[in-house]
C-alpha cells in the first residue's frame, strides 16, 4: 500500500525523533516540536494506521511507538533527503585516500579507520575472496643471494606475497627458468584450480632442474590456499555506548555479530557493486541482526569483486549522514582503484 503524504511527514517526524532520543514517541511531541500542522489526534490516528500497516511498532505497554524495519525502508527509499558532508569531512576522506596505499586490500582496510571516525558506528571491511581468481602473472624477484620474493598478481589487481629463505645460493639461471615455467603452466588457471593439480602441472617437471623448487612450490601452495576473505572490523567500542546495547538480550547479539563474523561475511558478499545496500534488521535471515542495520558498499576492478567497506550499527541510524559517508568513500575508493590498481599493484610487488 503506497502512503499518502500526511503519513510519509508523521512517519518521517517520528523516525528522526527516535533517532534522536532512543525513546518511544508520542503523538503529542509530534505535534508541538515538528510544525506538520496537524492535530495531536490527528496524528495519533495516523501512528496507529502506521502500527497496523507495519510501519510503527508499540513496544511493551508504552503509549509511545518506534519504527519498524519496514518503516525504515520504506523511510531511506522513499522519504529521506541525503545530508551533505562538509567540506571538513570530504577533507578527511580525501587526505587520508591521498596516502601511498598501492595494495587494493590495505586500502579497503583503511576505509574501516575514516568509517568509525566519521559515524562513530563499528566500521567493517572485507577484502577480496581471490580463490575463485585466476593468475595474470607470477614474479620471482632475487634478494640477496640466498632469498627469493613470490609475487602472484590476480587478474582481478589483488596480489599474494611471500619470501622464501634458502640455505644456500641460488643460481640465477634457475630463478629465471622457473619464472618462465610458472608462467608458462598457471598463467590464466583458477586458483583452487592450482591448489588441487600443483604437482601435475609444475612440481614434477621442474624438479628434474633442482631440489630449490620444493621450498618454491610449497611457498606458493600456501599463498593460493589462502584464499577466504578477511573482516576488518574497526570502532566495535563505539556501540557500547548506544542505548540499545543497555538491553543484555541486544548486547549479547552484537557480541556474537563481531566474533563469528558470519552474518557480516554473508551480508557483504551480496549486493551489487558501486550501489549502497542496505540490509534492516529483520530483513535478514539473521536473528542476532534483528536490532541492527548493516550498510555496505562493494568496490570492483575489470569487473571482479575486489572488497567491501560498511558499517554496522542500530536500526535507529542517522541514515541521512551515513549513506553520503560511505557513499562518498567508496566512489573515493573506486575511482583510486580504477586509476592506479593493477599497475600500483604490480610495481609494489617489482620493488
Amino acid at each position: 500500500m503506497l502512503l499518502d503524504d500526511r503519513k510519509k511527514r508523521i512517519l518521517e517526524a517520528i523516525i528522526e525523533e527516535y533517532n534522536n532520543t532512543a525513546e518511544p514517541v508520542g503523538s503529542t511531541k509530534i505535534a508541538n516540536d515538528y510544525n506538520l500542522g496537524f492535530s495531536p489526534a490527528t496524528i495519533r490516528n495516523e501512528m496507529a494506521s502506521l502500527e497496523e500497516l507495519g510501519y510503527l511498532e508499540q513496544p511493551h505497554t508504552s503509549a509511545g511507538r518506534v519504527p519498524s524495519s519496514k518503516g525504515y525502508r520504506l523511510y531511506i527509499d522513499n522519504i529521506m533527503k541525503e545530508k551533505n558532508l562538509t567540506a571538513k569531512e570530504k577533507a578527511v576522506i580525501d587526505e587520508i585516500l591521498q596516502n601511498d596505499i598501492t595494495k587494493i586490500e590495505n586500502l579497503i582496510h583503511e576505509a574501516t579507520n575514516i568509517l568509525s571516525r566519521l559515524t562513530n558506528y563499528a566500521s567493517i571491511a572485507m577484502g577480496p575472496e581471490i580463490e575463485n581468481c585466476s593468475v595474470e602473472e607470477i614474479k620471482l624477484v632475487k634478494i640477496g643471494n640466498n632469498r627469493l620474493m613470490i609475487v602472484i598478481l590476480a587478474d582481478n589487481g589483488i596480489i599474494k606475497e611471500s619470501l622464501v629463505n634458502y640455505d644456500g645460493v641460488i643460481p640465477e639461471e634457475n630463478i629465471e627458468i622457473f619464472n618462465n615455467f610458472l608462467n608458462y603452466k598457471l598463467k590464466g588457471r583458477n586458483f583452487r584450480e592450482i591448489y588441487e593439480n600443483i604437482n601435475s602441472y609444475v612440481e614434477n617437471e621442474l624438479y628434474n632442474i633442482s631440489n630449490n623448487i620444493v621450498p618454491l612450490m610449497v611457498e606458493i601452495n600456501n599463498l593460493l590456499v589462502d584464499g577466504n576473505s578477511k573482516v576488518y572490523m574497526e570502532g566495535a567500542t563505539n556501540m557500547l555506548a548506544l542505548p540499545e546495547l543497555k538491553k543484555v538480550d541486544t548486547l549479547k547479539n552484537f557480541l556474537n555479530i563481531i566474533e563469528t563474523k558470519d552474518a557480516i561475511k554473508e551480508l557483504m558478499k551480496s549486493g551489487y557493486d558501486g550501489n549502497i545496500n542496505v540490509y534492516i534488521g529483520q530483513e535478514t535471515a539473521f536473528d542476532d541482526l534483528k536490532d541492527f542495520t548493516i550498510i555496505t558498499y562493494k568496490q570492483s576492478l575489470n569487473d571482479k569483486e575486489v572488497g567491501t567497506i560498511g558499517i554496522i550499527g542500530p536500526k535507529r541510524m542517522d541514515y541521512k549522514k551515513v549513506i553520503p559517508t560511505i557513499k562518498y568513500l567508496g566512489e573515493a575508493i573506486q575511482q583510486k582503484i580504477n586509476q592506479g590498481g593493477k599497475k600500483d599493484v604490480r610495481d609494489d610487488g617489482e620493488e
